[in-house]
């Protein structure tokens, strides 16, 4: 774990300026940055880049962050993970916790196996292209298949000779455990201790993680002895989890982002040939059933995922099940069934990237209705078979966590079916009802409101009243951005006199509230201000990194949005126009008082319609007298912070 003084001290060495302006093409507008967002598409710059506070802000789509949150979103690395970005890149030692004794062993076993993959990498590589065995089998095949040479490099493919100890011999020669040579899958050994080559005759696929270290390998025979396996893939290690891995991610992770959407399909050769076509947002679940995680890393970098089959009916069938988990990630899901006798590898090396990417757009189906046609055909007009296939796509459709779209899928499939869409409904509803108690772990009743059927609209929530919650969000921005700075207010002694003060923004402010007893009524704004107050009580000086640097997400992001102007006056305008505009940092007092006004005369407004609807229903004679004297006074405050703030008051 990374010491939390060398993640400070990466922090204060990075200047989010040029971290940023790596990835995206920045202008310099006054103390700012403006650039294209690179999380969303836009013409017009609405990402801004603050050098002072050390973060950025999109106005667009809301994104904000700081240098290594920036580095999360846009690289889709963890924490740790851009922290050692920042470090390398500004030349910084990380010292680090010293881990317990399993995590340390989990460490070096990681390390080993990375640094024996990395090794055998090259090696099979350097077989493929700089042997005569390699050359002429292993090279032969892979441009057989159609694969070019800068292809082949790419995916860093590679041999393993036939003669079974090359690679053994080779390793250990070069000083690697026969052991560890066994874990990452590449030897076996015998009962006498001796180690042979488990990938003999084969070409290799190297499997590598999100940042392109290898961690696996899948290895196809040559051979057309059907006693053998065509594939061999590495054994699941610390470094290897077949379950969490898909192919050719590290080759795709970008066009994936770009695109907002991923091509799923089962086997190496799909992912090559599909990339080498100019499809690059593609992946292999390597063979296997989908999985969660698997499901959860596409989701990482694209809300969508399209799925190619070839077209073989049986294969698809048996693959829907599968994709129940796309759905249950809340991942939008296509289907493209290929033509008759194509897979996506064949069908690739038949058609240009235009043709393919025409294709897909014209045959992609929405899953369920995917399989609403395909259940559809095979029933027919059986009763008993149509039964049992609405049973099965009613299972998928409760899948899906946004209730608008399930009731436009139930809707969608009910016509489908020629059956009443009440019966989807009531049968959706048994599918919830049993999921639910089965997450409960008892038999409570699912939720009302997601057995709601999708005829009955629900009611429409009525606005809201904000309340003082605009006038809390701008005092607490004035707090956190100017709570330290030194100002000098008018105070009014007991004899009437008038003596000048100084103070600082955070002492007017807590003061001008205590006053009159008033507290921040919006949670997330008092829990703020609370805290602020805290350590300004304690002596503490202040400052928004305390709030930008916050562990908690909500703060952070509230903060960044408090201190991030969308709009900000040109430089030229004074000479342009010859007018001078104050600033609210020239004139501070004002605006803090201004604000603190604003919001008491807002109090005092929601105070008087509160006693003018309580006086409804009031009969007797002497309280309503009092109640009224009261409102008056509430009325004569008002008037007189309206005088302050230049507000009209009517009425």
């Amino acid at each position: 774990m990374i010491q939390p003084h060398s993640i400070q001290q990466v922090k204060d060495a990075v200047r989010i300026e040029e971290v940023l302006g790596e990835f995206v093409q920045l202008k310099r507008k006054g103390p700012r940055y403006l650039g294209l967002c690179p999380f969303h598409n836009e013409k017009t710059p609405s990402f801004n880049v603050s050098p002072q506070l050390g973060i950025y802000k999109c106005f667009g789509c809301g994104e904000s962050g700081d240098a290594i949150s920036f580095l999360q979103k846009q690289e889709h690395l963890s924490f740790t993970e851009a922290v050692r970005w920042l470090a390398k890149r500004y030349q910084i030692e990380l010292e680090e916790e010293a881990p317990s004794p399993e995590q340390q062993l989990e460490q070096d076993e990681r390390e080993s196996l990375g640094v024996v993959q990395q090794w055998a990498l090259t090696w099979s590589v350097g077989q493929l292209w700089e042997t005569e065995e390699g050359r002429h089998i292993g090279l032969a095949y892979f441009k057989e298949r159609g694969f070019q040479e800068a292809t082949i490099r790419e995916f860093q493919l590679g041999y393993v000779p036939e003669r079974g100890d090359a690679f053994a011999k080779a390793a250990l020669a070069h000083g690697f455990q026969p052991e560890l040579l066994e874990k990452a899958g590449w030897v076996k050994l015998r009962e006498d201790g001796s180690a042979w080559d488990f990938f003999k005759g084969r070409v290799t696929f190297p499997i590598h993680g999100l940042t392109g270290q290898p961690i696996g390998f899948g290895a196809r025979t040559l051979k057309s002895d059907k006693k053998l396996p065509k594939y061999f893939n590495s054994p699941e290690s610390a470094l290897y989890v077949k379950s969490r891995s898909l192919y050719g991610i590290a080759q795709a992770k970008k066009a994936i982002v770009e695109q907002r959407s991923c091509l799923l399909v089962e086997g190496y050769t799909d992912v090559i040939s599909l990339h080498q076509a100019g499809i690059r947002n593609v992946v292999a679940s390597s063979g296997t059933s989908l999985t969660v995680e698997q499901v959860r890393l596409i989701k990482r970098f694209a809300p969508a995922v399209t799925i190619l089959y070839d077209g073989d009916a049986a294969g698809i069938k048996a693959s829907l099940r599968g994709v129940d988990l796309v759905i249950a990630e809340g991942l939008g899901v296509k289907v493209v069934a290929l033509p008759g006798g194509d897979d996506p590898d064949s069908f690739a090396r038949k058609h240009a990237s235009g043709q393919i990417n025409a294709f897909l757009e014209t045959h992609a189906k929405d899953f369920l209705v995917f399989k609403a046609d395909l259940l559809v055909g095979e029933a027919g007009n059986d009763p008993v078979k149509k039964a049992a296939a609405i049973h099965d796509l009613v299972e998928s459709i409760a899948l899906v966590p946004d209730l608008v779209l399930r009731s436009l899928y139930v809707k969608q499939c009910a016509g489908m079916f020629e059956v009443p869409e009440q019966a989807l409904v009531s049968e959706m509803n048994k599918v919830l009802r049993r999921a639910y108690r089965k997450h409960l772990g008892g038999d409570a009743a699912a939720e009302a409101a997601e057995l709601q059927a999708p005829e009955v609209a629900p009611p429409q929530p009525r606005p809201e009243d904000p309340g003082t919650s605009p006038q809390e969000r701008d005092l607490l921005r004035m707090l956190i951005a100017y709570g330290q700075q030194r100002i000098t207010a008018p105070m009014v002694d007991e004899d009437g006199t008038t003596t000048e003060e100084d103070y600082s923004v955070a002492e007017f402010i807590f003061q001008s509230l205590a006053v009159d007893d008033i507290m921040l009524e919006d949670p997330l704004f008092q829990a703020i201000f609370r805290d602020y107050r805290t350590a300004h009580n304690m002596g503490l000086a202040v400052d928004p990194s305390r709030y930008i640097d916050n562990d908690d997400p909500e703060w952070r992001n509230l903060c960044i949005e408090l201190l991030t102007d969308r709009h900000q006056l040109s430089e030229n305008w004074t000479a342009k126009h010859k007018i001078h505009v104050m600033h609210e940092k020239d004139q501070l007092f004002y605006a803090v008082q201004q604000a603190l006004n604003i919001l008491k005369e807002r109090r005092v407004d929601r105070l008087l319609k509160q006693g003018q609807e309580e006086l409804k229903a009031i009969t007797d004679e002497h309280e309503l007298e009092q109640r009224m004297q009261r409102l008056k006074r509430l009325l004569d405050v008002k008037m007189a912070l309206a005088q302050i703030t230049g507000r009209v008051v009517v009425g």
